[in-house]
């Protein structure tokens, strides 16, 4: 667990003074005018949600300052990435032991005996961040439906106060704005300046949200995204998401089910969003790869925890995994990359083995392959250019896959002549198909019926999913753009459960799910959210034309 730590302000909207909004409550009492001003849920979710996402992936210690316009009020917020600790000596508390703690309800610091508010998450935050476990540090005053009056501080007592009917003196002692004086019975109402020094503005204080960086978000909602680095489902129709909001290491790895409830989140795997790849194991386990890094990370497919690190092993033939564009995991256990353009065969000892083992038609054991370059400089040929137990590959343009029926595809993303290959793991070509799309830039998928989905755009920009029968030999479109009268709107990456269900997706949030017979039964709120602006852009663009 991690801390984000937090400093809020406004102003009172009855009287302009200073509001210090030092716990999470809809209900905050102006000191000055003991008047309360009033916080929805709403505006608490979205006062936090910059913390929220921004907080976590901030180096420990760092901070971020903030003015948020909303409604009647103007906030002044501070949030960065802190351990909570005691507000007096700035000692840590144990994260381990706010179970504890939360029960009785306060921390007591070992080192100088002062008490911080310890709860557990407010329902206010609750509902949309589940991430977040505990609240430390709040001024618990603003909590209680019947705050304790205030008493005058012991340094100013006692106030005499000379009554304007009958000049009797007073004794203020500060509970009350509005008196009454022993001598005349007339009602008085306390100045500002003696009000204000009886309660004085109560300072900014720091308080924390405790979050659990791998909780699972609210039931029927999902991680945010911006970047999709890949996503692959397996053959219990689970999906695995890599995915990032921005750039700066909030790189995550996640699952959801068939169902699509979230399985786990996993976090701090140091990845970048970039060029990274998924790749379900052969053993039900999953695959982590980066063209930048010298490894390859195993992940427990139940978990997302890390079971294995793969590093090249250069005296069996791999100095490093760097350049590896491509991977699959074969019905063999060995695993087939592309790497700088080289097709490299290996196990999970990172020693290379043999690349194809094909005796057809008089082909023999292409051996180890070719030497491993230092980087994809030098020219690959296409799909359409090689045949069986090929040894280079254009790793940029070629992605690859196993399908249900244990034969590898392979999908040339060429504009004008790409193919869609069949290959046995022999490394036998089976055949080779030219595909009926202009653009299209993702693995082939293949359901338990043997189809094979691929998702694109024709030349005219429509985004197209279309299927490859191997009975009929033939590309049918399946689902259409939007434009006319069908489903897609640009999304660009797909992958498709055995039963046939279709998940096709694009960056930020942007998700539909269609069903083995092709109706969609999933959009996201993003999703519909662009789809109705589209609509909307597309009508008045044709009632323009027409006027």
């Amino acid at each position: 667990m991690l801390g984000v730590c937090i400093e809020l302000k406004t102003t009172c909207s009855h009287c302009s003074s200073p509001l210090m909004m030092n716990a999470v409550t809809n209900d905050i009492l102006c000191p000055a005018c003991n008047k309360n001003n009033y916080f929805s849920d709403e505006d608490w979710q979205n006062l936090l949600d910059d913390a929220l996402k921004e907080g976590p992936v901030l180096k420990e210690g760092e901070g971020q300052p903030s003015t948020i316009m909303r409604g009647a009020y103007t906030y002044q917020l501070m949030y960065g990435k802190q351990l909570p600790r005691c507000g007096k000596c700035k000692t840590n508390i144990d994260l381990n032991k706010l179970a504890e703690y939360s029960e009785s309800g306060n921390y007591l610091c070992q080192k100088c005996s002062s008490k911080t508010f310890v709860r557990k998450t407010d329902v206010i935050l609750a509902a949309v961040y589940s991430s977040v476990k505990y609240l430390v540090g709040e001024d618990d005053d603003m909590l209680k439906v019947n705050p304790a009056k205030s008493k005058l501080p012991a340094s100013l007592k006692p106030v005499l106060f000379t009554c304007p009917s009958c000049a009797g003196n007073l004794e203020i002692d500060g509970t009350d704005r509005m008196v009454s004086c022993k001598f005349c019975d007339s009602q008085i109402y306390l100045p500002d300046d003696l009000w204000l020094r009886l309660h004085p503005v109560k300072e900014v204080t720091r308080w924390y949200l405790v979050i659990d960086e791998n909780a699972l978000p609210a039931k029927g909602t999902m991680p945010d995204w911006y970047y999709l680095s890949d996503v692959v489902s397996d053959r219990d129709g689970n999906t695995y998401f890599a995915s990032a909001n921005d750039s700066e290491g909030d790189f995550i790895v996640w699952s959801i089910n068939k169902e699509l409830e979230v399985r786990w989140i996993k976090k701090g795997l140091k990845f970048s969003h970039e060029k990274t790849g998924l790749c379900p194991a052969n053993d039900g386990e999953l695959y982590l790869f980066n063209e930048n890094r010298n490894s390859i990370l195993k992940l427990s497919s139940k978990s997302g925890d890390e079971l294995k690190k793969i590093d090249g092993n250069a005296s069996a033939g791999i100095k490093s995994f760097k350049g590896i564009k491509r991977l699959i995991s074969c019905p063999d256990g060995t695993l087939l990359a592309n790497i700088n353009n080289v097709f490299v065969r290996f196990n999970e000892e990172g020693s290379r083995l043999n690349l194809w083992e094909s005796k057809k038609f008089g082909l023999f054991s292409a051996g180890v392959g070719n030497d491993i370059p230092q980087n994809d400089s030098e020219w690959a040929p296409y799909i359409k250019d090689v045949g069986s137990v090929p040894k280079k590959l254009n790793g940029d343009f070629t992605f690859m896959n196993i399908g249900l029926d244990g034969y590898i595809y392979m999908l040339d993303k060429s504009s004008s002549d790409g193919e869609l290959a069949k290959y046995e793991q022999s490394g036998t070509k089976v055949w080779s198909k030219y595909i009926p799309l202009n653009y299209k830039n993702c693995r082939p998928s293949q359901d338990e019926r043997g189809n094979i989905y691929i998702i694109g755009t024709n030349q005219n920009g429509d985004t197209r999913i279309i299927s490859y029968n191997s009975t009929t030999e033939k590309f049918v479109e399946i689902i259409k753009d939007l434009s006319e009268g069908s489903y897609l709107e640009e999304e660009d990456t797909l992958t498709v459960l055995p039963d046939g269900t279709i998940l096709a997706l694009k960056t930020y949030n942007c998700l539909k799910v269609f069903s083995p017979a092709h109706e969609m039964i999933f959009r996201s709120g993003q999703s519909k959210e662009e789809d109705e602006d589209f609509i909307k852009e597309n009508k008045e663009k044709h009632e323009k034309d027409e006027d």
